[in-house]
C-alpha cells in the first residue's frame, strides 16, 4: 500500500509540470507573412530534391515563391504562403496556402481553411 501512495504522489509531482508546460507552445496560432511560418525551407529550388513529408512542407526560393515538397521527394510551385491559419478559420476566398500550427497544409475551400495534400501528394510529369 505505501508503494502505490508514492508511485502515486510521484505521478502527480511529474504530471503538475508537465500540465503547466502543455499549455504554454511556441508557436503561433496564426499570422500573417512567410516570416512566422515555422518549418519553412529557405533558397529551395524548384525540380530540386527535398525529403517529402506531410507537415512542414513549404520552402521559399531565392526569389520569395513558395514551393512545396512533393511526394516524389522534389519541389514544385505552389501558392503563396499567406501565414499561419487554424482549420476551419474563416478565409473568405484567400487566394494562397497557410499553414497550420502542427505544420499541415492549408488552402481556402471559399469560405473556410481546410487541410490540402494536393500539391504534396501531386506527381509532376518527367519531360
Amino acid at each position: 500500500m505505501k508503494l502505490m501512495s508514492v508511485l502515486a504522489l510521484a505521478s502527480g509531482l511529474v504530471a503538475a509540470p508537465l500540465a503547466v508546460a502543455g499549455g504554454a507552445s511556441a508557436l503561433p496560432t496564426t499570422c500573417d507573412g512567410l516570416q512566422c511560418v515555422p518549418g519553412v525551407a529557405h533558397n529551395a529550388i524548384e525540380g530540386q530534391p527535398c525529403i517529402s513529408a506531410t507537415r512542414y512542407p513549404f520552402g521559399v526560393d531565392s526569389s520569395g515563391s513558395t514551393l512545396i515538397c512533393a511526394q516524389v521527394g522534389r519541389w514544385v510551385a505552389t501558392s503563396p504562403l499567406v501565414g499561419v491559419r487554424t482549420i476551419t478559420a474563416p478565409c473568405d476566398g484567400v487566394e494562397g496556402t497557410a499553414q497550420a500550427p502542427d505544420g499541415l497544409p492549408l488552402s481556402c475551400n471559399g469560405t473556410a481553411w481546410v487541410m490540402d495534400f494536393s500539391k504534396i501528394f501531386y506527381t509532376p510529369s518527367v519531360g
